[in-house]
């Protein structure tokens, strides 16, 4: 919790004409209850506060000091009911008013907060704390700019307060300005090397811009100085598994769950760990922790029926099942429908609107509607990634690693048409995905740096809508053919994907949905991919199409492209050695 601006005692003149005596007690009584307050025994200066109140309701600093007071016992709302009081009866000063803002801010009334701490520096513009706490509101908003404005001015007036460098540098890593982070929390634990918090985001950061090494020891630091801070165990885990120590990362994620039972965020990527790990059945329980994650996908639905996670008979019941992640992940785990429909029932689908077109005539699927569109009545639902659960899946149980998606004969016809006659071995291609996607830049490619190693010979066709302003003009020198607009739905990426002999692809949805076609598809992987492709192999059990090129080194593409580019140059001089599968 930030703590309240220093308190200013106010003495008090005797408002009666012969009450010194009784003002003198009070006084004397209220200097008790301060002794109690600094000594930490906040119950009994509570009680003397307010004894000292009965005597005299306006005696303002103890009005300001049980404000204080329950602000510290994490009490926002007590305290700016005090402190309301305290600045009704003394506007003018400056460590009322910021206290006051403080509580507001915790209570989520921003607009107050900020009159409040305004007030506090107009009447002490000088006093870096009130400008520290402007900073701080702005920054809860998420305006990081002006956060960085009053930090900076807060820094001005004191060039030594620790706490400011640390919130400006958190203000810094929230805008990408990674190094300039790296900085002001370095300078704020120079200051104060024992602030565990602040080592907490510099591993943060440390790890974001890949010196996991050190993002590890920064970790290790803040834990050194507070064992129980859970937060640094579970990023201590996820470093861990950037650097594929994979024992270690379950270690640090049961440290963190051990300190704080019901940890979603430790639970939920323990399960990723033991995902990539290829310990399904272990992982699937937990992964069940994603609903209570907020950025592992979608908020959980409220249903009226309840969620079926294979323990009831749902022979001759209706089950919905619905897309819950992205387009990779529907396509990837759509295979399960059948499954549900072998178990006797009724199957209703619902998917992203993209994937409607290629999702037509499933296996299993009864009904299949688009997300958003009215549902019809249904026994049981089922999140979609909860399916494997539901089968209790393992690596030897993963069903339909042939092609269950097929493309539709009249996009096919048209898209064959479109690509006229063959000059040569039909390769398409995806060299990038979504930008938004928050592992981006390890998975996606630069056109121009991904064609430098291509051999000549092969029809190059794009597979991907979208392409990004440094890719147009390696796009333009004609080497791949781009449909772009063109592409309207998955319904004409999946016929593209049908009319070439191989799939070159970046982890993206379009990996999955050549793989569920049964094409030969190429996969290019970061050093420490997403879990579904699991480690140190090269072919995939959820593809039986698909082979696996990853890289050795983290963000080292070259030797990658280099023996892509070597079995391709193999390809082309001794002709077509692929397998379809049928």
């Amino acid at each position: 919790m930030r703590r309240p601006f220093p308190p200013v005692m106010q003495r008090r003149k005797s408002r009666s004409g012969g009450g010194s005596a009784t003002e003198a007690g009070i006084q004397a009584l209220f200097g008790h209850g301060l002794r109690l307050h600094q000594q930490g025994l906040l119950p009994a200066a509570k009680t003397t506060y307010e004894q000292v109140l009965a005597g005299d309701p306006r005696h303002f600093d103890a009005l300001h000091l049980l404000g204080v007071l329950n602000y510290q016992l994490g009490d926002p709302e007590a305290a700016a009911r005090w402190f309301d009081r305290a600045v009704l009866l003394s506007p003018n000063h400056a460590g009322a008013c910021s206290n006051h803002g403080l509580a507001l801010q915790d209570l989520g009334r921003y607009v107050e907060a900020l009159a409040s701490f305004d007030r506090a520096i107009s009447l002490a513009p000088h006093l870096p704390e009130a400008h520290f706490n402007k900073g701080s509101c702005l920054h809860a908003q998420g305006l990081f700019e002006k956060a960085l404005v009053s930090y900076d001015r807060a820094l001005e007036l004191n060039p030594v307060y620790a706490k400011a460098f640390g919130a400006r540098g958190s203000a810094l890593q929230l805008l990408g300005r990674l190094q300039e982070a790296l900085t002001s929390f370095d300078q704020a634990l120079a200051l104060s090397p024992v602030s565990a918090g602040v080592l907490l985001n510099r591993g943060n950061v440390l790890q974001i811009l890949g010196r996991v090494d050190e993002a590890i020891a920064s970790f290790e630091q803040a834990i050194s100085i507070d064992p129980r801070l859970s937060v640094a165990y579970c990023n201590k885990g996820h470093a861990l598994m950037a650097l594929a120590r994979m024992p270690e990362a379950l270690a640090a994620y049961d440290q963190a769950i051990s300190l704080r039972p019901g940890y979603a965020e430790a639970l939920w990527n323990k399960s990723l760990a033991l995902l990539l790990m290829g310990q399904l059945r272990a992982a699937w329980p937990l992964y069940e922790w994603r609903w209570l994650v907020g950025n592992a996908g979608n908020a959980p639905e409220t249903f009226s029926r309840p969620t079926w996670l294979g323990s009831e008979d749902i022979r001759d019941r209706t089950l919905f099942i619905h897309a819950e992640q992205g387009l990779g992940d529907t396509l990837q785990f759509c295979r399960f429908v059948k499954c549900v429909k072998d178990a006797g029932a009724r199957v209703i689908l619902e998917v992203q609107r993209p994937l409607i077109g290629v999702l037509k005539g499933l296996n299993g699927v009864d009904e299949l509607i688009e997300q958003g569109a009215p549902r019809p009545d249904f026994d049981f639902h089922c999140p979609l990634l909860s399916l494997p659960l539901a089968f209790k899946t393992d690596l030897d149980t993963i069903p339909s690693r042939g092609p269950y998606i097929r493309s539709s004969q009249d996009r096919l016809s048209h898209w064959a048409q479109r690509l006229g006659d063959r000059r040569g071995l039909r390769v398409g291609l995806v060299w990038s995905g979504s930008s938004s996607h928050k592992r981006d830049a390890e998975r996606s490619l630069n056109l121009k740096d991904f064609l430098s190693f291509l051999p000549e010979g092969p029809e190059y066709v794009s597979l991907q809508k979208e392409v990004r302003p440094e890719d147009v003009h390696a796009l333009a020198s004609g080497t791949v053919r781009h449909f772009g607009g063109d592409l309207q739905s998955f319904a004409d990426t999946a016929a593209l994907c049908d009319l070439m002999d191989l799939v070159v692809t970046v982890d993206t949805s379009v990996a999955h949905l050549a793989g569920a076609m049964g094409k030969p598809t190429w996969i290019l992987l970061s050093q420490i991919p997403d879990w579904r492709w699991l480690l140190d192999r090269s072919d995939s059990p959820w593809y039986q199409s698909v082979s696996l090129y990853r890289q050795a080194d983290r963000g080292n593409w070259s030797p990658v492209l280099a023996q892509l580019a070597a079995d391709l140059g193999a390809m082309v001089g001794s002709g077509p050695l692929l397998k379809a599968y049928n």
